[in-house]
């Protein structure tokens, strides 16, 4: 039998980008949540974001490439990638910092290092279907471990993040068109019990994109879902699988302040699956 575990936490929220740019929140006194593909991006100094007069759009002004989430790439085809296979990161292209990821026996790992984070991403789009993973995140103030799905730009995006500083939580977010539709993160715990450190140990994190809803699940159950109403803007771009760790320092207090001396700062993933509904 699943349940379904959600906060019901709803406030006003005034939102306003900080000096680097990350769109950010506040809700009853406490910075809300940041988005992934923001802090990801972040990772590229090519990345560059601007406020104007719509302070919680990310807006991408510059890149000297053509990074591999900006052109859709739709296939029907499932892949389930196994790290213990040597040649499993090959099926990924490494956007950021190629150093700071690597395979060990039976993980990829990606390292946050003062120098830079890292970002990998699995060159394919669903319309609609499911991304899973088997996951440690990374432990430290600042340090943000994120999993998620994003179309191109301006993204609608589906975020799983672990801030480093509270690894009891994992943080699920939204956006639509570079636009935060959350009000506040939802906080989950691993399911059954006690919650568990998410970075002592290995679990299994999933997003599903429906037609008519998004779910989240940890460790097989689902913990939070997202119905589709008409007239609330709905993530429905959100096609392509991006993961790595950031530096979410200049967050304004949401991720903490990185101590480089308790460095450096890992996560890992043993196995990735993508399943497409066609």
């Amino acid at each position: 039998m699943k349940f379904t575990y959600c906060s019901s936490t709803v406030a006003a929220i005034a939102f306003w980008a900080t000096s680097n740019g990350y769109v950010i929140g506040y809700s009853a006194g406490h910075i809300s949540g940041v988005s992934g593909l923001s802090g990801l991006q972040g990772n590229n100094s090519l990345q560059t974001r601007t406020s104007g007069n719509n302070s919680n759009r990310r807006t991408l002004k510059a890149r000297q490439s053509q990074p591999a989430g900006s052109l859709v790439n739709y296939t029907c085809q499932s892949s389930f990638i196994d790290f213990t296979d040597r040649e499993a990161l090959g099926k990924f292209n490494v956007e950021w910092c190629p150093q700071n990821t690597y395979q060990t026996q039976n993980s990829v790992v990606w390292r946050l290092t003062p120098e830079c984070g890292t970002t990998i991403v699995f060159p394919w789009d669903f319309q609609y279907g499911k991304i899973e993973g088997r996951i440690r995140a990374a432990h430290g103030s600042g340090v943000v471990s994120t999993v998620l799905l994003a179309g191109p730009e301006p993204a609608d995006e589906l975020d799983w993040e672990w801030v480093g500083r509270d690894t009891l939580t994992a943080q699920s977010m939204y956006f639509v068109k570079g636009q935060r539709v959350d009000p506040v993160p939802q906080y989950l715990n691993t399911p059954g019990g006690i919650p568990q450190d998410m970075a002592a140990g290995f679990h299994n994190y999933a997003i599903e994109l429906n037609k008519d809803s998004v779910k989240w699940y940890i460790d097989d159950w689902l913990v939070r879902t997202l119905p589709r109403v008409d007239g609330v803007p709905f993530p429905v771009g959100a096609s392509r699988p991006r993961m790595g760790v950031w530096d979410g320092t200049q967050t304004s207090g949401w991720a903490g302040t990185v101590d480089w001396s308790q460095g450096p700062f890992t996560a890992e993933m043993q196995w990735f699956k993508f399943t497409p509904y066609c």
